[in-house]
């Protein structure tokens, strides 16, 4: 019996360690999930409208892959949309060396990590640009000066859809969590990610770095304080990500929620991993 008391008192202390499946992943440990699939689009798989709410005068649509029930995408208009493999690009298309995100560009891969009926996690479309690696030299040509072919080549083969992840770790309804894109101060183009979370919900900023290739794998330094994070957006000098950057993305996932309840979409329904 005595025994059996440690083992159950062990066992109690290891709860908070233990991580009991794909719900209780935070927005480092789910980002790379999220990422792939913004990375490496099926692209070969059309789309479905799997529903379609009107909410507070804007449409919310989700969609996922034709003759499949499970969400992973949402999308904000102000009109219905009517062909979403036409109107959403989930690559970059080109009009010269210009990229091209399509007709609608008020999109983002969404998640419900806890299989809840309830998006907790969104990967929200901002643009596109091009992504330094090593293979750009240092002499490549800074904002405002001239680009030669090889270098426009270079930037056409560097470009993607940025997305930045939005995450509600605690399940609250609110997002205290995110992964950014932080660009070059030179060029318009992104250089690193910002990782920004209330560790502790909070509302302070007390966990914060970046990384360049790997999430799990560097941290460098961000300049911040408990209640704003510096990042450098494309084509401007600088901006913070602060508790209003959050409470807008809140209100974002409350629309996107408030249309999942009208849709009855349900548990397990919503792509979770």
């Amino acid at each position: 019996m005595k025994y059996f008391i440690i083992a159950i008192a062990c066992f109690l202390w290891l709860i908070p360690t233990i991580n009991f499946g794909q719900g209780n992943q935070n927005i480092i440990e789910f980002y790379p999930t999220a990422d792939s699939i913004g990375e490496y689009p099926a692209i070969d798989v059309q789309l479905e409208i799997l529903c379609q709410q009107k909410i507070s005068n804007v449409y919310v649509t989700f969609l996922g892959y034709k003759g499949q029930k499970k969400i992973f995408i949402a999308a904000i208009t102000n009109q219905k949309i009517e062909n979403p493999n036409k109107e959403i690009y989930r690559i970059l298309d080109f009009d010269g060396a210009e990229p091209k995100l399509g007709k609608v560009t008020t999109w983002g891969y969404v998640f419900d990590r806890n299989n809840d009926g309830k998006i907790d996690y969104m990967a929200l479309v901002d643009g596109a640009a091009p992504f330094l690696d090593d293979k750009i030299p240092e002499s490549y040509p800074v904002r405002g000066q001239k680009l030669s072919m090889p270098d426009l080549e270079l930037y056409v083969g560097h470009c993607k859809i940025i997305f930045n992840h939005w995450a509600d770790d605690n399940y609250d309804g609110k997002i205290d969590a995110t992964v950014h894109v932080d660009s070059d101060n030179l060029r318009d183009w992104i250089k690193r990610k910002i990782v920004a979370r209330y560790s502790k919900f909070n509302d302070k900023f007390d966990d914060v770095w970046a990384f360049k290739k790997k999430i799990t794998e560097e941290q460098d330094s961000v300049a911040h304080t408990q209640a704003g994070v510096t990042y450098r957006p494309l084509g401007k000098i600088s901006a913070t990500i602060t508790k209003q950057t959050f409470k807008e993305k809140t209100d974002l996932l409350n629309l996107l929620n408030q249309a999942a309840l009208s849709c009855d979409i349900g548990k397990n329904s919503i792509l979770s991993e």
